[in-house]
Parts: structure tokens; sequence; C-alpha cells
């Protein structure tokens, strides 16, 4: 099987955002059907390092954005509410690039993710052989902003884009030849297949012991706003209070961002802002607890599951395991915390008591492999396609 996978972003054939752990399982698990070809529109010389998985185009092309004036965007949302044109403009000089190498080759599958790249890059015409991983649905995004607006007409305006959007999403992914999704709560079409995130490594770590130092981990890129928003909020309002208890507590934060904040973060207290570390494992080996403050965003977070996958206890706000109540409880397989004095409680008590800790991430861990592994991932997506 001869497989065309296209990408309009920058996250492939590395790891250091969930996103882009997501879109190398993606293309891994399409590498165990086929042969894959790459077109990448967001990075030169770009190099595959996956088996089975060649990369044919790669050049920077830039976004074109609908120009549209009002009234003519909401005539052609009204007039035709289930077609992607109406809300996504073609890339025609990405669509002239798919177009060359699917006339000039034969592609049994046709596979991206999102579907603003169905639009963009001209897919819809070739639904019948096309898979669309859409890990965060669209209207999430618009959700996302609505308490931001203020005024009641641009309000009702967000809201009638919401719904038409939900209809165009669910005609677009009923149509394609298959479908996955993230978030178990948000099935966007009937015929649509739940793909959990996962994470590219699978390493179950010795328990947590007595002998290791009170160590508060949080993995994220500050260049994501959720990630930043939730680790400095973590560490003004909640961090405090466990150190108020446990003096000797330490907070370990990992991710991408610019030297000013993690400079910024490393003046608190306590706290250790060490930036982007190639060895992400030994970050998991030293923690005693793993924390995972969002407070905004949409999907899911791979942050946690990559904590249950360590074998580490992680305490979580609701949007944080958002997606995953279904699966993990509170209380068993990590601890949900509502307030930042209940965040701050439920850490320190992972922090003090060994036993409950170790409770709580082995039965995490346990969930998560039977779940969420790698392997998992790729039987879905092989069984789906295959």
């Amino acid at each position: 099987m001869n497989i065309l996978f296209i990408t309009c972003d920058s996250s492939l054939f590395n790891v250091d955002s969930g996103g882009a752990m997501r879109n190398n399982l993606f293309v891994g698990a399409l590498s165990q059907i086929g042969h894959v070809d790459v077109i990448s529109f967001n990075q030169k010389d770009l190099v595959s390092n996956i088996k089975n998985c060649d990369v044919i185009y790669s050049e920077f092309v830039e976004e074109e954005h609908r120009s549209w004036e009002f009234l003519r965007t909401w005539l052609s949302m009204a007039i035709k509410p289930t077609d992607p044109y109406s809300y996504y403009k073609v890339n025609k000089k990405r669509a002239d690039v798919v177009n060359h190498f699917v006339q000039n080759s034969h592609y049994d599958l046709i596979a991206c993710r999102y579907v603003d790249t169905v639009a963009s890059c001209g897919l819809w015409k070739y639904r019948d052989r096309l898979v669309v991983d859409m890990d965060d649905h669209p209207v999430n995004k618009l959700k996302f902003l609505l308490p931001l607006v203020k005024f009641p007409v641009v309000k009702w305006k967000k809201q009638y884009e919401i719904k038409r959007m939900g209809k165009m999403v669910e005609k677009m992914l009923d149509s394609v030849a298959c479908s996955f999704y993230s978030n178990i709560l948000e099935k966007p079409a009937s015929k649509s297949i739940y793909l959990h995130n996962a994470i590219t490594f699978d390493e179950a770590l010795a328990d947590v012991n007595t002998t290791m130092d009170p160590v508060v981990l949080y993995v994220g890129s500050f260049y994501h706003f959720p990630s930043k928003n939730g680790i400095y909020h973590f560490v003004d309002n909640i961090f405090p209070l466990i150190r108020g208890r446990i003096p000797t507590a330490k907070l370990r934060i990992v991710g991408k961002g610019d030297k000013e904040w993690i400079d910024s973060l490393n003046k608190k207290e306590g706290v250790e802002a060490v930036g982007f570390v190639e060895d992400l494992v030994s970050e998991y080996k030293k923690a005693r607890v793993v924390v995972v403050p969002i407070y905004q965003g949409t999907g899911t977070c791979v942050k946690f599951v990559e904590g249950l996958m360590m074998n580490r206890p992680v305490v979580s706000t609701p949007v944080g395991a958002r997606g995953f109540e279904e699966i993990c409880k509170d209380g068993q397989h990590y601890m949900l915390a509502n307030s930042d004095e209940e965040f701050a409680g439920k850490t320190v008590e992972l922090l003090s008591s060994l036993s409950t800790s170790q409770a709580i991430a082995k039965a995490g861990y346990v969930i998560a492999k039977k779940n969420f592994s790698q392997e998992r991932f790729y039987e879905i997506v092989t069984e789906a396609l295959k």
C-alpha cells in the first residue's frame, strides 16, 4: 500500500511538544501499513527518521487566509454550510503540489491532520481515499474565545459560526474514507474513530521512594499559551502553599521557552526552570509528583498521559484531565484538583505519603498502559485502515 501524508506544521520528525508527538505517532502508524511519502509545506530540507517513510517535497509555503468581506463570508456559510471551502481558503500553490504528486503516482490513501489542511491543500476532491486525524475539533477554538466576547451581536455571530462549522466538520468526516479524534467525549462525526493521545517512549520507571528529594515536575512548552499561563499560575498561587507545608519541596519546570521567561521563574524560591532537555525520561526519574495545572485550551493534554506512563502520581486540574475522565478515575489513577488549595493539598499528600503515592502511580500506569500506549495507538490505526 502506498500512502501520501501532507503536513502544514513544523512538528514532524521531532518530539518537542504534544502535537509533535501525535504527528510522529500517526505517521509511524501509517508506515506500519505501507510506504509513506511525505509532503511538508512548513519546513525546508526535512528528513525522515521513520522507517518506510520518505520526504518527497519539503518547502515553506505561506498560509493564505480568507480575505472575503463580512457579508460574502456569511452568505457562503448560509448557502453552503457543509462546504469546507466556505470556511477555509484553498492555497493554490499547495494544492498544485499535491495534485502533481497524486496524478503522477498511485496512492491508495492520502492522509493529513486537521480539517483546515484538507481545505487549504485541496484534498477534498480525494475524499474517497482521504484519512484525517482531527486531534482537536476546530469549533473548540471558537468556543474558547466565546467568553471573551462582550458585544451581543458579535457573540451571536460566533455562536452561529460554531453551529455551522460543527455541521461542516461532521459532513466532511462522514464523507472521507476514515477519520480519527482524540477526545472520547467529543465525537465529531458518526464514522469517526476514537484514537487516544500517546507518547513515543514507554519506560516504566522504578517506584517513587523516600530516598528521592521532594521534587514536583511540570513539563510543557512556554510557547503554548495554556501551558505558559498554567505554570505561572502554579508558581505564584499553588507552589508557595506547598512550600509552606514542605519547605524542602522543589519545583522542576521543563519545556521550551524564551530565556527571559525561564530566568524570571528561576528567581522564585524553590523553582528550577531548565528549558528544553534532550533526556525527558531522566526528569521523570527524579520526580516524586507530576503536576498538570492547565486551565484553558482544547483537545486533550498529552502531558497527563505522559505522567501516568512514567509511573508517577499525577495531580491535575479538570481541564488537564479533560477527555480522560471516562477511563481514569480521580483518587484511583490520578488526583483531581478543583482549586489552588486542593491542588496544593493533594500534592503535599503525595509527597508525604509513600504508600498513597505508589498506589496512585501504579494504578495510573496500569490503566494508561492498557488504554494509551503506542502499541494500542498503532493497533487502532492499522485495524481501521487495513
